[in-house]
This record gives C-alpha cells, sequence and structure tokens, in this order.
C-alpha cells in the first residue's frame, strides 16, 4: 500500500516495527510489511526513527509539496534492491524485456482507447460511422501487435500502429462533440481549439501523479523504454502516461457532451499561434472533476504497471 500523509501539522512516527500516523482527526497504527511507499508533505513533520525503519525495510520515502508534487526522495547509503532495480532498469531499455514492455504499454493503450469508444457508441441510437472505423482500426492494430517480434525496429513498427489509431480515434471522439466543440485533429503545444486545451491541461496533471507514482515505486522517471530514445527527459513518465490516457480522455468528453464546458473559460492568445487558453474557472472545474473521477484511478493503473515492469526486471 501506499501511504499518503499530505494533512498539515501531521506526523509519522516509529513503533518497533509499525508507522505512527499521527493527525487532528486521531492516530492509526500500521505494520511496516503492509508499506510499499510513503509520501508526506513538506508540512508534516517525520521522526528520524521511522526515516531509519523506511530504510530498513527498502520502503520509498518521498517528500512531496502539498500538492502532492515530489521534491525529494531518500533512500539507504547501502546498495539494495533499488540499486539492482535501477541498473537493471537501464541495462534493458532496448533488450527483449524493453521490447516485451513496450509491447505492454502499447497494448494496454490501444485496449483502453478501444473500451472507451466502445461504451461510447453503446450510448448513442445512432452513433457515427467513425466510432465503427476507429474501433475496427484498433482491433487490426492489436491483431498486428500481437504478431509482431523482437527486432532492432520493433520501435518504429509500433509507433507506426499506434499514429494510424490515434488519427481516426481522435475524428471519432470528435464526431460526438457538440458541433462547436468539434476539432480536425489533436494538438499539443499550444492548444488550438477548446477541447485540446482542456486536454493538454488535465494530461499535465496526470503527468505529475504518474511521475510521483513512479518515483515511490523505486523506478527511475527518466529511464523508459517505449520512450527511450528521448535523452534528458522523464521518459518513463511518458510511457506509463500512454496507458492512462484514456481515463483523462472519458472525463474531459464527458465535459463537453454533458454540456459542462462555458465558452467563456476560455482565452485567445493575440499572437501569431492563436494559441487556446484555460482561463482560471476552467481550470479550477477541471482539477475538481480529475480529483472526483479520475486521480485514484490513474494512480491505482500507474501502481500496477510499475509493478508489472519491476517484476520483468527482477
Amino acid at each position: 500500500m501506499i501511504v499518503e500523509i499530505t494533512t498539515h501539522g501531521s506526523t509519522l512516527k516509529r513503533n518497533h516495527d509499525s508507522f505512527i500516523v499521527q493527525t487532528q482527526d486521531g492516530k492509526t497504527e500500521i505494520p511496516a510489511e503492509k508499506v510499499d511507499a510513503i509520501i508526506i508533505s513538506s508540512n508534516s513533520l517525520i521522526s528520524t526513527q521511522a526515516v531509519r525503519l523506511c530504510i530498513e525495510k527498502q520502503i520509498q520515502l518521498v517528500i512531496s509539496t502539498w500538492s502532492g508534487k515530489p521534491i525529494a526522495r531518500m533512500w539507504s547509503s547501502s546498495p539494495g534492491k533499488s540499486t539492482e532495480l535501477r541498473r537493471n532498469q537501464y541495462l534493458n531499455q532496448d533488450t527483449v524485456i524493453g521490447y516485451e514492455i513496450s509491447l505492454n504499454i502499447l497494448s494496454k493503450k490501444l485496449k483502453g482507447q478501444k473500451h472507451f469508444l466502445v461504451d461510447l457508441k453503446n450510448n448513442r441510437k445512432l452513433p457515427p460511422t467513425k466510432l465503427e472505423t476507429a474501433i475496427s482500426t484498433i482491433d487490426n492494430s492489436l491483431k498486428k501487435l500481437s504478431a509482431t517480434k523482437y527486432a532492432n525496429d520493433y520501435k518504429a513498427t509500433f509507433l507506426g500502429l499506434e499514429g494510424a489509431c490515434a488519427a481516426n480515434y481522435f475524428q471519432a471522439i470528435s464526431s460526438i462533440l457538440p458541433e462547436k466543440w468539434s476539432t480536425n485533429k489533436r494538438s499539443q503545444h499550444p492548444a488550438h481549439d477548446e477541447f485540446n486545451a482542456t486536454l493538454n491541461y488535465l494530461y499535465g496533471m496526470a503527468y505529475s501523479d504518474v511521475e510521483k507514482i513512479i518515483i515511490l515505486s523505486g523506478l527511475d522517471p527518466n529511464a523508459g523504454f517505449y520512450h527511450s530514445d528521448s535523452y534528458g527527459k522523464p521518459t518513463l513518465s511518458f510511457d506509463i502516461i500512454e496507458i492512462i490516457r484514456p481515463v483523462v480522455d472519458r472525463i474531459i468528453v464527458t465535459s463537453f457532451t454533458k454540456k459542462m464546458i462555458r465558452d467563456n473559460w476560455f482565452e485567445k492568445q493575440d499572437d501569431d499561434t492563436n494559441s487556446i487558453f484555460l482561463s482560471k474557472e476552467g481550470r479550477q472545474f477541471l482539477i475538481s472533476s480529475y480529483v472526483e473521477n479520475g486521480r485514484k484511478t490513474i494512480e491505482t493503473e500507474s501502481w500496477e504497471f510499475c509493478k508489472i515492469i519491476i517484476q520483468k526486471l527482477q
């Protein structure tokens, strides 16, 4: 389990082989053997004995800002399983193990997209044909994906399949949006329409949560497998964000189709880019929607996938 201590004034102490969490609501004792990782905000207190218990049991300990963004990580000065894990992570970025992890990433992403599109189709009496086209494209890509073998150019094959699905996927989503919010294509930074502006904002929030989970797992967020070619970037975060994108997509699409989005939440940049930005009110709405409908699922799925990677690397 992951123990998060974010309440102002909370304390974390040790009692033999257990942690004692003290908050305004009372005291909780948690056996160390049940804890995988601890994240404690910078407005809480932790005893040195609690830190030592983390080190003895090789439990990841991360210090975060009040909003949950990691700012520091503590580990033992002696080599342990975390050192070996990261060594294996670096050595296997482009091996058969790296291929298998990359295959798993893309497969999970495509299956998540298909599941979302099938839900959209089933919830409509007359679903647009683009929904069926996108579902069919994903099915074909999944079949091709399952037939691939490890080779030096496997990433190029994966990217080709992913790209073909992405074009049809976003066209299908656009076809069910209210007409004034429909979009021709995915635009990242900067966003050129309101739908992409909201998508970019929530993807950014998801990146922070994914990176937090990676750090808590003991993996290095800067050593990816599918995106291993982007040197100096948090490539493992880029990898794992792929499998949870459909969760964010569902939040955004629901907000648009249920007419919760307001026209005055968007501001156009007065320059050559014609970029679209969210107002403070729009950001507050999306943050609330994300926390209520997505964060828990994203953190859980990220943690489960980190465990899959760790098992592959052991």
